[in-house]
């Protein structure tokens, strides 16, 4: 009677594990609805009750943005089923390109991003066209268009001109996670439309020599000037940043994974990553989510995309099984909701699981 117990949870658990990492559609649906569900029902800042505004707005955003990631990818793996989930893509991206949704960094910088004399660096922008870019590998709208290859136009002046391949998300705050995300969409919009972008090939090798540490994981926060960190190495961010960087520069994307990668565990076939790097200990923060026994939700999350991406089929399949057992889904009226992390842990988990080569190079 005893013997079963350390096998049943990783078999229960992880029944749609290969599903997934093998694009399988009948896997993949039930969550695509209920992202494209809830992207129709309505999701702004009111959603969220961080305590802080500006986080409530980010959040909001980046429920939209990673749905799209998500949708669009499981678009692209499943034409059959585009139709499906084109709707609430549409619905997602005009969200985003509404005033409202980035209200919470024109408050920061005191001018709108997307305004032709803005003169912040506005690198959260990077989230918002980076979905632009993935839209338009589903949907030709020539708005959208225009809108995308004037923020891309914009975005890589800033990086072009960005001080040790650095812009800020907020003055006098700057992110490489956050700046991954800009360097994602400019080589997105490479994939959409075959523009060339050589503005990305410096900035990522600078980028790397400044701030991937030795531990393999990018710095969290830097000081625009002079580089110098102001915050540890992070597996949240160096996750996302992989992510983000497959869209870009893949040989940085593997790095970046293979840094991740190094602080993954499991136990009895349940994976998890280390948010922090060896001799540092800390609770986490809005970004990493809980922080238990040195072990990161966020870290753990984002680290999905990376091993599908570079097809790290063990560590995708073990990290998909802590998904399912801590993500509580619900499976209603052909949907599939992950009840802990809401509409924006669906969307992120839909972006993550769906992610993949093909993705990054506008294919299935």
């Amino acid at each position: 009677m005893v013997a079963p117990l350390p096998v049943l949870p990783r078999w229960w658990c992880g029944r749609q594990a290969a599903g997934w990492y093998e694009g399988s559609l009948q896997v993949a649906e039930p969550l695509a609805r209920q992202v494209a569900h809830e992207v129709g029902s309505g999701v702004d800042d009111s959603a969220f009750h961080t305590g802080s505004s500006r986080f409530d707005g980010e959040w909001a955003l980046g429920t939209h943005q990673m749905a799209v990631m998500g949708l669009a990818q499981f678009a692209l793996a499943h034409p059959e089923q585009a139709d499906e989930v084109l709707p609430a893509i549409e619905v997602a991206v005009d969200r985003l390109l509404s005033p409202e949704m980035r209200a919470f960094g024109t408050a920061a910088w005191r001018e709108d991003g997307l305004a032709p004399d803005a003169t912040g660096s506005h690198a959260y922008l990077g989230y918002l066209n980076i979905a632009l870019g993935m839209a338009r590998l589903v949907i030709p709208d020539p708005d959208w268009a225009s809108t995308h290859d004037a923020l891309t136009a914009s975005l890589e002046r800033r990086l072009a001109d960005a001080p040790l391949a650095l812009v800020e998300t907020y003055p006098g705050e700057a992110y490489p996670p956050d700046v991954s995300a800009v360097a994602g969409s400019i080589g997105l919009h490479g994939t959409a439309t075959g523009t060339p972008h050589p503005a990305l090939a410096p900035w990522a090798r600078a980028f790397e020599e400044h701030y991937l540490d030795d531990s393999g994981l990018l710095v969290q926060s830097a000081l625009v000037g002079s580089g110098r960190a102001v915050d540890v190495p992070r597996a949240s961010g160096t996750a996302i940043a992989a992510y983000f960087t497959s869209f870009s520069d893949p040989m940085l994307s593997t790095r970046l994974h293979g840094g991740v990668e190094r602080g993954a565990i499991s136990v009895l076939g349940f994976g998890a990553v280390r948010e922090y790097p060896p001799g540092h200990l800390g609770l986490g923060d809005i970004d990493s989510g809980p922080v238990l026994l040195g072990l990161g939700v966020s870290a753990t999350g984002f680290a999905l995309a990376g091993a599908r991406i570079h097809q790290d089929r063990r560590l995708f399949v073990s990290l998909a099984r802590t998904a399912h057992l801590f993500g509580a889904p619900h499976d209603r009226a052909g949907r599939r909701d992950y009840v802990t992390g809401g509409p924006l842990g669906n969307a992120i988990l839909l972006a993550m699981l769906t992610a993949g080569p093909g993705a990054a190079e506008g294919q299935p």
